[in-house]
């Protein structure tokens, strides 16, 4: 076999650049390397085990029209590959590091970064013989199968995964034109007053300091909020709905899933007072529902999370559209220093470490009403309220309690 490519170096590594079609990846490199992954010795270990995740690559692969990699990292050793230099230039300068590398038949490539890749392309060309001849860029290096080839690759195997810094969430929400929930998250920060400007916090996490008097939620928490419409309108499982935001949908479905989260957006702002409120003020409007007295449970992102969640568990087995639920859960306590949250969420100064959620969700649900829970749902109340709490009274008063 014979590539064009691009010599060059960094450091003490030489490296060739070029392209591999899909068929030549399949014929010539092996994405897991027995020897290397499975070793008798940990010092001769090279590669990660494959995982199942291959397949939502393959996957990509057929579905995605706009498909695209970076480059595979690929080590080279026996089969004797040589360099051969094509005399390059013009009257002013000469380049010697265009050529070609050749091997022969006796090649071992293995991937050093881009194992599922590699995996992935020779899945989806067995499903789809038509992506045979896509190419995509490969860069070649040289490996020695010596205690100390191994460790120089191994080296290099830790620095190309360890060194690279991942997207954080909130640019991922910002730039991802595939994931369904990212599409529709920013069409609905553009449609609503609620999250312009200095209401949304665009922060690395999804939670907001007491200090900040100007933020109704943040995007990282609005973003989960419209994964769970999301996957009620499309009544996905968690897997299915992971799966699903790999690639984008149709714009006519697009239209409709954007349509549905606008509409619960919109009557959550009519329908719930301290929004409309929150709404309405210019200077600092978070800081009365936001505080170190702490304020409402709504402006604290575990709470709103928790909150949309109740609303369409209620409205599916109330069989009610959200207009009608979130009157009625306009009426409940949501304020932190109440007897309801206090112990639950707030301890009196702040947001108590992990929180149960589940006991959020299940204490709203009986503050809307007393008959929205099944029996096992109320003795599960009852156990996690006494756990958060240290409750040391009667266990058959903490429903009323609740509620009263």
């Amino acid at each position: 076999m014979k590539l064009p490519v691009i010599r060059g170096h960094i450091g003490d590594w030489r490296y060739y650049t070029g392209v591999m079609k899909f068929q030549d990846v399949a014929k010539v490199v092996t994405p897991s390397v027995d020897e290397f992954c499975n070793p008798s010795c940990l010092n001769d270990l090279l590669q990660r085990q494959l995982t199942e995740n291959y397949k939502s690559i393959a996957k990509y692969l057929i579905k995605e029209e706009q498909r695209f990699f970076n480059a595979i990292v690929l080590a080279i050793y026996d089969g004797d590959p040589k360099w051969l230099e094509i005399e390059f230039g013009d009257e002013y300068e000469e380049y010697n590091n265009v050529g070609f590398l050749s091997f022969n038949e006796d090649i071992q490539v293995f991937p050093v970064d881009g194992q599922h890749r590699v995996k992935g392309i020779i899945e989806s060309i067995s499903e789809n013989q038509s992506l045979m001849s896509e190419e995509v860029p490969v860069i070649f290096i040289a490996h020695k199968n010596t205690i100390e080839g191994k460790k120089r690759t191994r080296k290099l195997f830790s620095t190309l995964n360890r060194r690279a810094k991942p997207v954080g969430d909130n640019y991922q929400i910002a730039l991802d034109e595939d994931d369904i929930v990212a599409i529709v998250t920013r069409e609905i920060v553009e449609e609503f007053d609620l999250f312009q400007g200095e209401r949304l916090l665009n922060g690395t996490t999804k939670q907001i300091p007491n200090s900040n008097v100007t933020a109704f939620t943040s995007l990282i928490a609005l973003y989960q909020c419209n994964e769970v419409l999301i996957q009620n309108k499309l009544a996905l499982s968690d897997r299915q709905l992971k799966e699903y935001k790999l690639y984008r949908p149709d714009e006519d479905i697009i239209g409709e899933i954007y349509d549905y989260v606008k509409e619960y957006w919109s009557d959550f702002i009519s329908n719930i007072t301290v929004i409309e409120e929150f709404v309405k003020k210019d200077d600092k409007p978070a800081e009365e529902y936001r505080n170190k007295e702490g304020g409402n449970l709504l402006f604290r992102p575990i709470g709103i999370i928790e909150f949309v969640k109740s609303s369409v568990l209620i409205a599916e087995r109330e069989k009610k559209n959200f207009n009608f639920v979130l009157k009625q859960m306009n009426d409940i306590q949501l304020n932190l220093n109440s007897s309801v949250w206090k112990g639950v969420v707030w301890d009196g100064k702040k947001i108590i470490n992990r929180v149960n959620t589940n006991l959020i969700r299940l204490i709203i649900m009986q503050l809307v009403s007393e008959t929205l829970l099944v029996e096992t749902e109320k003795n599960q109340l009852v156990d996690l309220y006494i756990t958060a709490t240290n409750y040391e009274g009667d266990r058959t008063n903490i429903l009323s309690k609740i509620i009263n």
